[in-house]
């Protein structure tokens, strides 16, 4: 057993269950669990999912301020919000692009095991989690579909812990998605992303 993926696991899974509950504290949780990934990543030749964890340590101090300061009214708690669907739209066409690219990218100049599967994983897991920093209730949905993709990925990579970790992601993501529609639901008035 690799204990700087265990420790990879460990800290991610404590920063998702602080994260469902809307404690600020998962955000420096997290960080720990994504420098660990960066090390496990490196390792295991999955070059873009190496990538984003230095973009994640960025996005994670962003969410842990953004939490911090209550959103975008700066009061308060920050509110969980939804996007419209012209944003989900934009999101969903700039998401692919972009994953086409880099998995264009990787295949060309890289030894990558899974270079468009990576790509598209690892970009979409930079969607969800700016999503994630700004409360955005669609967050979910992408970690659910994510989620998916890396335990298959992982599993055919003999990553099993972090395969395991992501089955119980996925567990985790769903869990979420139902907490903070509950959350959202309480909250007054709706509020819709712009």
């Amino acid at each position: 057993m690799n204990p700087i993926e265990l420790v990879a696991v460990v800290m991610t899974l404590v920063g998702i269950v602080l994260t469902i509950k809307e404690r600020i504290i998962c955000w420096p949780v997290a960080i720990v669990g994504i420098l660990a990934y960066l090390v496990v990543f490196l390792r295991a030749r999955l070059y873009a999912d190496a990538g984003l964890q230095p973009i994640y340590v960025v996005q994670n101090i962003y969410g842990w301020w953004y939490w911090a300061r209550g959103g975008e009214r700066g009061q308060g708690q920050a509110p969980i919000v939804v996007l419209d669907w012209a944003i989900r739209l934009r999101w969903l066409a700039g998401t692919a692009a972009v994953s086409l690219l880099v998995g264009m990218a990787l295949a060309r100049w890289t030894n990558a095991a899974a270079p468009y599967a990576d790509a598209a994983l690892s970009t979409t897991s930079l969607v969800a989690n700016w999503l994630l920093a700004k409360k955005v209730l669609e967050n979910w949905w992408l970690w659910i579909a994510v989620n998916v993709g890396y335990v298959i990925l992982f599993w055919r990579k003999q990553l099993l812990l972090s395969a395991g970790l992501y089955a119980v992601l996925l567990a985790l993501a769903v869990a979420g998605l139902i907490e903070w529609q509950r959350s959202r639901a309480r909250q007054s008035p709706l509020s819709v992303a712009a």
